[in-house]
């Protein structure tokens, strides 16, 4: 289980995330009540599939957390995204539990408020945009302390697309454009 602890949905987070979330789609990756309806194209452009996305909603707090807790303990999934704002103690115990019996990636979404509340998880950061990027605080983590933020640039496309040119490269020349072509039938 991770918290991440948002400045505002929709800053990046999912962004951030992209790469543990294509690693595991090879298994559905779950949605549980996200601010805003998952782009396909943005999941595509960050590597995760969308048809292996599942969004869902409930209306009552109790059917959320049951579905969370339901989606961890299967295993059928590579990944549950939550994002809530209010939580009791004992359900995210519940939901932590669940998680650390389980194999799928449990990422809690809570406002950055929230941050001043305990939480079993692991690790805990708390997100905030800049220009260019995302500010990560270190919350709670294994290991020693880290008081200083962490700055983590955010392309608009996927780093893997975006060629790296060395310094004794020479683009080939680029490739003409038919005048004209005719379709065979």
């Amino acid at each position: 289980m991770v918290d991440l602890h948002v400045q505002q949905p929709g800053i990046g987070e999912v962004r951030l995330l992209a790469p543990a979330l294509s690693a595991s789609a090879d298994r559905k990756i779950v949605m549980l009540q996200p601010p805003h309806a998952p782009q396909a194209l943005a999941l595509a452009a960050m590597g995760i599939e969308p048809s292996q996305v599942l969004w869902l909603r409930a209306t009552r707090t109790a059917d959320m957390l049951w579905a969370a807790e339901q989606v961890l303990k299967s295993g059928s999934c590579g990944a549950l995204l939550f994002w809530q704002t209010q939580i009791r103690n004992e359900s995210l115990r519940r939901l932590c539990l669940a998680a650390q019996a389980g194999e799928t990636l449990f990422f809690m979404m809570r406002p950055l408020a929230a941050a001043r509340d305990p939480s079993p998880a692991p690790l805990r950061l708390a997100l905030r945009p800049r220009a260019g990027g995302l500010e990560v605080d270190f919350v709670k983590r294994r290991g020693p302390q880290r008081n200083e933020p962490l700055f983590l640039p955010m392309t608009v496309g996927p780093a893997r697309h975006q060629p790296q040119l060395q310094p004794h490269y020479a683009p080939p020349a680029p490739i003409e454009e038919p005048t004209s072509f005719s379709v065979a039938h």
